[in-house]
């Protein structure tokens, strides 16, 4: 990968160029911060005033794309009149309204049980932090010493071994998820919103997590990947930023650059 401002004036020329940017930004780790819980990740306020600059811009669409739970997201972000999507695609709000995939009333029941059986297994771990994000338990364990790690995994798979083709673990940041074992991810939901789009919209994503490699395949061929964090990192994203502080300077840019275009008209 190479770094985002390294290959700045090629940047600068395709957003200049395209009638619209459409930005599509990951939350945690990429517009703040990771830290040890996630309900202490709060969106700085310098980055929620580079956001509401950018909505005000006629030329700029901004959709944030989250493992979060959309009512979680909307409620850190705070920000009406932007696409949020939730649970990695599962929920997303849009102008058209809220859009949600619930689970039924079966795989409801199952959730329960296993969350149970989990929390009587697992609960003794110290550090252990157990998420409920409707459709999907998130299992932190930043804050776990290490020697667990091989036996925490071991123990969710013996779990969920029991729900084969029901429900799966992926991985995130020091995250575990139990997720239904239905097709969905973050490059389904950016195919989704970007569907019915024009070819002379440049999308942008940026993203720091596996969970975002889905994402970089789906834009790279039309727009530009961004992977938040080491360069020497492995992944689909062409360029990378080194962590949300030149983020933020990115956003900049861009608002920047579109403000002079609307100047221009």
């Amino acid at each position: 990968m190479k770094h985002l401002f390294k290959d700045w004036e090629k940047i600068q020329n395709r957003i200049r160029q395209a009638k619209q940017l459409f930005l599509l930004l990951d939350y945690d780790g990429t517009l703040t911060p990771i830290v040890a819980r996630p309900d202490l990740a709060l969106c700085p306020p310098e980055v929620k005033v580079l956001l509401e600059k950018l909505r005000g811009e006629p030329q700029v669409l901004l959709a944030i794309i989250s493992g979060r739970s959309l009512d979680d997201l909307r409620e850190k972000v705070g920000i009406p009149g932007l696409i949020y999507v939730g649970n990695h695609g599962l929920d997303i709000q849009n102008p058209a309204g809220i859009h949600r995939k619930n689970l039924s009333p079966s795989r409801e029941k199952e959730l329960r049980k296993i969350i149970h059986t989990l929390q009587e297994s697992l609960g003794g771990i110290s550090g252990l932090y157990f998420e409920d994000k409707g459709p999907i338990l998130a299992i932190h364990y930043r804050n776990v010493a290490q020697k667990y790690f091989a036996w925490l995994h071991k123990a969710l798979k013996e779990t969920l071994d029991k729900w084969k083709g029901r429900w799966t673990i992926a991985h995130g940041k020091m995250v575990f998820e139990i997720r239904p074992e239905i097709d969905f991810n973050k490059g389904k939901a950016v195919r989704e919103i970007l569907k019915g789009t024009t070819e002379n919209l440049l999308p942008i994503y940026l993203g720091d997590d596996q969970t975002d490699e889905d994402a970089f395949r789906e834009v790279k061929n039309r727009g530009i990947t961004v992977f938040v964090g080491s360069g020497g990192h492995i992944s689909e994203a062409e360029y990378y930023l080194q962590d949300p502080a030149e983020v933020q300077v990115f956003l900049l840019r861009c608002e920047e650059i579109m403000g002079d275009k609307i100047g221009e008209l």
